[in-house]
């Protein structure tokens, strides 16, 4: 009895409209190549005409012609186009065309499409080797057909996650050497600190880093300058914010950008906050201050209670974004690891699922290419000891973070724990007035770099944090 439509009668899976409108989209502004080779292959397509149409655009553009309407009519001469005429078939698609920033969805979906047909037919192979009659081993059938589709995932997978000789990946290696030398790369996203990132070469790609700290030491302040000072360098950053919302850090964010040292007016992000004291000069530094972010590549996720494979989403859908405007996502901040939602599969287990929490953390990062900046709470050990500086065994709830973490760096503020003292003696007074606004930032871990403290100016109240010059 059967059980389906033949085999020579199910349809390939296929996007010929997405097909239609890429190539349409490359007819009205043959700039489109540029934006989607990296993403589709001429073998891609389904239909073998669009297929050897788009290899014909990019051979034209890669010699510097322009790729127009004429000059494809004379390419394709009197190629047989399904019973359609050279003209009518280029003006079908250029009727269909999408636009130049949706240009990378469409070509996604052909690759999607290309990657299902595939798999389809390593199924379809599957089936007819096992249905051709006799006995055989099952398990050489099975490997085979995981040897296929591991080999259909990984092509799916981004180039930096992917299986490579150890000999090709150290020649990229030099070759970013030779980069460097020559004054062309960039390192990692910039913490805006020159010291901590002469120690650590910025925040480099695919790197979890906690910065840890008890509450009161600036974590959130730092976090904010990390994330602005990579997005005025042009990194695009993605701000997963579990604990404030989007207002609380915007008004962080513009005492930080409207700080001056020199101005009679304090704006602190209390007093922006609050807003009626506000002066007429005080509210021009504010709109000069926003409309320097508003042209920073910064997003920022307020939802709370995310899981990390819900915050990969929202980064997932942010990447995309960034990509269609011509940016690229630089940097992931999470503020912070202890209200991440955890999955229901260690529930009541907190160091489980802490640890299944940072796991998914470093995931994340090798995931998108990027650093994975995490914000985490110290434990109260801290408080019971005379030097209150972090430790790496201060790290709360499992020894997980330390495992999976790239770099740890550490805040600690003398004056946070002066200022607490009900009845300050005058040698404590006077040590006050010299750390009021001392931040130390220390690297407690950094795997292949050098550990090492620093002290910068933090200003707390405005979000402000900068290198004292030595």
């Amino acid at each position: 009895m059967s059980t389906g439509a033949p085999q020579d009668q199910v349809e390939r899976p296929q996007a010929l409209g997405a097909e239609a409108s890429l190539l349409g989209a490359i007819l009205h502004n043959p700039a489109a190549i540029d934006g989607v080779r990296h993403i589709v292959e001429p073998s891609d397509f389904y239909s073998e005409i669009n297929g050897w149409l788009y290899e014909a655009m990019c051979a034209r553009r890669d010699a510097g012609e322009h790729v127009d309407f004429r000059l494809l009519t004379t390419i394709l001469g009197n190629r047989d186009l399904g019973g359609e005429t050279v003209g009518k078939y280029l003006g079908r698609l250029a009727t269909e065309a999408t636009t130049v920033i949706n240009a990378p969805s469409y070509a996604k979906a052909v690759r999607e499409a290309s990657r299902m047909r595939r798999l389809f037919e390593t199924a379809i192979a599957a089936q007819a080797a096992m249905t051709t009659g006799g006995v055989a081993d099952p398990a050489g059938y099975a490997a085979q057909m995981i040897e296929d589709l591991d080999e259909i995932a990984t092509a799916a997978m981004p180039d930096h996650m992917r299986r490579v000789a150890i000999g090709r990946s150290a020649l990229g290696v030099i070759e970013r050497v030779q980069e460097a030398r020559a004054g062309r790369v960039k390192l990692g996203a910039p913490y805006g600190l020159p010291k901590l990132d002469h120690a650590t070469l910025g925040m480099r790609e695919n790197q979890l880093i906690i910065l840890a700290g008890r509450p009161g030491m600036g974590k959130t302040t730092a976090g904010i300058h990390f994330g602005l000072s990579s997005a005025r360098a042009g990194f695009g950053v993605c701000f997963i914010s579990l604990e404030m919302d989007a207002n609380e850090l915007s008004e962080r964010a513009l005492a930080a950008c409207a700080y001056d040292p020199r101005a009679n007016e304090y704006l602190t992000y209390r007093a922006i906050a609050q807003g009626r004291d506000v002066s007429d000069r005080g509210l021009q530094r504010l709109v000069d201050a926003q409309r320097l972010l508003d042209t920073l590549p910064f997003e920022i996720e307020q939802q709370p209670g995310l899981t990390v494979a819900q915050i990969a989403a929202r980064v997932r859908q942010y990447r995309m974004r960034l990509e269609r405007q011509g940016n690229f996502l630089g940097l992931i901040v999470v503020d912070h690891i202890g209200l991440i939602k955890a999955s229901k599969r260690y529930s009541g287990n907190r160091v489980q699922e802490l640890t299944e929490i940072t796991g998914s953390l470093k995931g994340m990062a090798k995931e998108f290419g990027v650093p994975v900046l995490a914000l985490s709470q110290l434990n109260r050990a801290v408080e019971n000891r005379d030097d209150k500086r972090p430790k790496l065994a201060d790290l709360r709830d499992s020894g997980s973070v330390e495992q999976d973490a790239d770099v740890v760096i550490a805040l600690f503020r003398e004056a946070y724990y002066l200022e607490h003292i009900p009845e300050r003696t005058p040698e404590e007074e006077d040590r006050l007035d010299r750390v009021g606004n001392i931040l130390e930032v220390e690297i407690l871990k950094q795997r292949g770099g050098p550990t090492d403290r620093m002290e910068c100016f933090c200003d707390i109240a405005c979000n402000v944090l900068a290198e004292i010059a030595s």
